[in-house]
Order: structure tokens, then sequence, then C-alpha cells
């Protein structure tokens, strides 16, 4: 297809993706497919290379489908959104990831759909969780397994007369002499729990912050993680009538249950203050970030990428969750060792009884395949195969940059059009293999020839051109023959093929920028023209384009 990627591409990078991709084309006020890959035509149950959004979709459907790819078309970058339309009769949240191409005049739009149906479920289940336990009127309390304090809900600071400053991140031991004896004994009963025993409640005589003694019925919840006790979530309720009393602790343990569910769907999960401190991290993030459980508690959530992403967007970030909304976006980071990684991360303020974020709750799902994938599709639409140099389009979005530079500057830029002489020998003589490794050593001839502001592209067969900007118009002829002699002493040098020296020579043409044209089309032509004259006068010869050539 006439696309910046074959299909044989799309289907080493897509072809066996669990994710849904699409490959289309903007024509008119539609799309029409160019690629999808074999979980696409599974789903449909059809081919649709070929035909367009609305031959597809119902009218509704694809108006609003057409309306995102439009906005990351004007965005001119990638834009995510979900859709819960698709495939509403299977109930299925579907994340869309677009990202515009602009090639050969054309706009295409790749799209990847993954199924985040789990994701959403994980979000809203923990959403609901909090909106229960921070308006409940029974005392919540959560602890780790070696009985860390890491949240108590306000009915227990109520309650019990405790502060939820002063407990939170102290110990069983730190507590006073008369509150652990007030909770030996619960204590007691988790130090005897073991994994697979059923959740049991008892009866327990505290004393509240009035002063007198009551009965309440505990509860204790395991949060069990990869088949570890991590936490126990502890409820305690008042006795007052036998049959209410049994009814709620049944509501209880559902809720407890949902939270658990939540938990075990979400992929990385941690939990740091306003100011980032983290106060909780699962196993899973602990895995993608290298860090070891103890090295994060207490770290500076900020600390983990900030050579990646920048201060400015750490603080959109911050400013966005300390206004209440939950952020939803992709994250570059750091793990341990240096080593980069992307997250698709969902982070939500968790808010207190007096409208107070108190903490911050962090799901994160590893994306750094997918992040990896598309950076070798945008090098691959930006770069010649074989050479591994930059192609036209690459060539003409950096002439465009060059140009501001240089029309600020009052500089010139100079277009050298590069023909090599008898290539066709070297393959018929050597053949295709010989052929290929003759282009790729004679780019890099040409490559490591000029300066690091210029750049070289390979437009096919032995042909490449270079642009090399911030040419002096009083020293251009100077400066350019400097650079041209640098290419054809680097070809002379030569290179080894399996034990054969090759020292080829090569014809040039060159025009000037803006002396002789501003269009960088018209410039190719001008050097092409005089390249066509150099020819004309034998082998390894330099022209600059003339209008009038003898």
């Amino acid at each position: 297809m006439v696309a910046p990627f074959t299909v044989e591409q799309l289907n080493l990078l897509y072809g066996h993706s669990e994710d849904l991709v699409f490959f289309l084309r903007k024509t008119g006020d539609t799309f029409i497919y160019e690629y999808i890959n074999d979980r696409c035509e599974k789903n449909f149950r059809r081919n649709l290379v070929g035909l367009t959004i609305d031959e597809i979709l119902p009218p509704d459907l694809a108006a609003e489908i057409k309306k995102q790819y439009e906005t990351a078309i004007t965005k001119k970058t990638s834009h995510t959104y979900r859709d819960y339309n698709l495939f509403s009769l299977e109930k299925t949240a579907i994340e869309n990831h677009l990202t515009p191409i602009y090639a050969n005049g054309e706009i295409y739009v790749l799209t990847v759909s993954k199924n985040v149906s789990r994701q959403k479920k994980a979000e809203e289940d923990y959403l609901f969780y909090q909106s229960l336990i921070q308006n409940t009127i029974d005392p919540m309390l959560m602890i780790t397994s070696d009985y860390t304090i890491l949240d108590i809900n306000p009915a227990y600071e109520t309650a019990f007369g405790f502060s939820k400053e002063d407990w939170m991140g102290k110990s069983f031991d730190d507590l006073p002499i008369a509150i652990k004896k007030m909770f030996k004994e619960m204590k007691q009963r988790l130090d005897a729990y073991e994994i697979g025993q059923p959740i049991h409640s008892a009866v327990f005589t505290y004393q509240k912050s009035d002063g007198t003694n009551h009965e309440f019925s505990g509860i204790y919840t395991p949060i069990i993680e990869n088949g570890k006790i991590r936490a126990f979530q502890i409820v305690m309720r008042e006795l007052t009538k036998v049959a209410k009393l049994k009814e709620e602790l049944e509501k209880t343990v559902n809720i407890l249950e949902s939270y658990k569910v939540a938990l075990n769907y979400a992929a990385s999960v941690a939990i740091w203050e306003p100011d980032g401190i983290i106060q909780f991290a699962n196993e899973n993030f602990k895995q993608i970030t290298g860090y070891e459980i103890h090295e994060l508690i207490g770290m500076d959530i900020n600390e983990i990428g900030t050579s990646v992403s920048s201060v400015e967007q750490y603080e959109k970030i911050q400013q966005k969750i300390l206004s209440g909304s939950i952020w939803r976006g992709e994250l570059k980071s750091l793990k341990k060792t240096r080593e980069g990684f992307w997250v698709d991360a969902t982070l939500i303020p968790l808010i207190d009884v007096d409208g107070q974020i108190f903490q911050v709750l962090g799901i994160l799902f590893d994306i750094t395949d997918r992040k990896e994938l598309e950076e070798q599709l945008r090098f691959m639409a930006y770069h010649d195969s074989l050479t591994k140099l930059p192609n036209r389009i690459s060539i003409v979005q950096e002439f465009a940059r060059m140009k501001k530079n240089v029309d600020a500057a009052e500089e010139w830029i100079a277009v050298l059009f590069i023909d090599g002489d008898d290539f066709k020998l070297i393959n018929d003589q050597y053949g295709h293999d010989t052929g290929d490794e003759f282009l790729y050593q004679f780019g890099q001839a040409i490559q490591k020839s000029i300066r690091k502001k210029d750049r070289v592209a390979r437009i096919g067969g032995d042909e490449f051109l270079i642009a090399l900007t911030g040419i002096d118009p009083e020293q251009a002829e100077f400066q350019i023959c400097q650079i041209v002699e640098r290419i054809k002493n680097n070809l002379q040098k030569g290179w080894e093929i399996q034990d054969c020296h090759f020292a080829p020579t090569a014809s040039m043409g060159i025009a000037l920028y803006p002396r002789q044209a501003t269009d960088f089309d018209q410039l190719v032509i001008y050097a092409d023209n005089a390249l066509y004259e150099a020819k004309r006068n034998g082998k390894n010869q330099v022209m600059f384009y003339t209008e009038n050539p003898l």
C-alpha cells in the first residue's frame, strides 16, 4: 500500500498482538482501513481493509470515533480515549490509543485498542470502597502484617479518641502500654490467623474516648498478595441488637471482599502522602521499579523518574490531584538500575470526611513493550531500512527547521545531491548482499564526513541528499568544498567486504538556499540538474547549479 509502512512491517509489530490494531487513512470526511491485525479480524469476523468507518459501524458510533480521530489529527499528537459502545453487548471497556502520522501528503491514524474492563473495575471498586470506609459510622483500622498502622477512619478517631496523625506509621510496639493491653487480644488472634481460614468475628471490650468500657464486635479481613498476608482490615462494631449486628457484619464482609478483588486486579499499587512520601507499595510496584519495599516506604514518589519527566509535568499532575481530580496518563520513569520503563497511571486523590486530601492512590500498568513498538514504528517511518539513515520524509522536515534558523542568522543552506559512480557494477559482479553492505558503508562514510548540525538522507538506490546548514554567504564555496573533500577522502579510504576492498567515487550536484530557490523540492531539482552536468564531465566530479550550464 502507498503508506509509510508496509503490511509486513505492521504485521511484524502487531500481527500477534492481543490488542486490536487498525491503520487508517483519512479520505474526505471519513477514514478507510489500510490495515488490521489478526485479532481485529477475529473480533469483527471479516477483513475491513478497503472499507470505511461509515461502512462498518452504526452512524452514531462512526461519528463519535471520527470525532476522536479528528481530535488526534488537530492536536498533532497521540490521543487516548475510552469507548464503552463498540462492544457494548459484551459490557467491555475499550481504551483507544490514537497516533496521527503524516506522510506522502496523506494523513494516517494508527489505532491500538486495549480491553481495560479489568482496570476500570479495579478503579471503580476502590473508589467505592473509599467512599464507604470514610463515611461509615463504624471504626475501621488498617494495619500491615507486621502491625504497622496504615490508616484509621474518622469514626475510629471519634470512638477511641485517637488522632490519625499520631497513629499513622506507628507499630504495635510503639503504642502506649495502656493501648497495648486494650488491643492485646486482637493481636493474639491476628498472630494465630493462617491463610485459608474463614474470616471470623470476635467480641472485645474497649474503652471509648469518654472513659467508659463498651463491647465491640471486631471482624478482621486479611489482604493477601502472592500467597502472603500483607495487611489486615479491622472493622469494629459496637454491640446493639444481635440480628442487626449480624446483618451489618455480612455487609462489611462483602465490602472488604470487593476491596480485596480490586487490589488483586490492580497491576502495581502505591499510596503516598500529598507531599509525595510513599506509605505503601505492593509487590508489583516493587518489581516494576526495582526497589525493595523497605526502600520505597518513605521515598518521595517524585524521585522515581525525575530525570525523565520534567518538573513542569510533575507540577501539572500534582496541581490536578490536589484539586481533588483523578489524573490519568502515561509516564516514563526510571528503575533503580536507571533502566527506563513506561506506565499507564491512574492517580486518585483520597479524600477524608472533611473534604481534605490525605493520601494519593496510584494504580499503574506497565506499557513499556507498547511504547518500544511505537518507537520502532516511528523510526521505520523516518529512516531508510537498509542504511538506517534518515529518509526523504525526515530530511524534508529537518530542512523546514533549518530554514527558520538560517533565516534568522542570514545564512544559507546547501543541498547536495550525491550519486555513487558505477554502483550497478558492484551488484552485477559481487551480488546483492554485497551491494547492500556496500550501500550501508557508503552511507556511513558520508555520515561521518558531515557536521553534527547537518543531515544526510538516502532517497533511493545509490542516491543521497545532504543538507548543510549555517553556511556563511561570504565563504559558501570554501565551506562547502571542505565538506565535499572530506566525503571524497572517506570514500577513497574505503572499506572491506568479504576480503574485498572497495574505494568508490561519487558525483555531486549542489544548489543553494535561498540564493537559487526557497522551496526544498525545487532545490533538489536544481541539485539533480547540477549532478547531471557533473556526470557529463566524468566520474568523481562536483558541480554547483547554474541557470545556463555550458
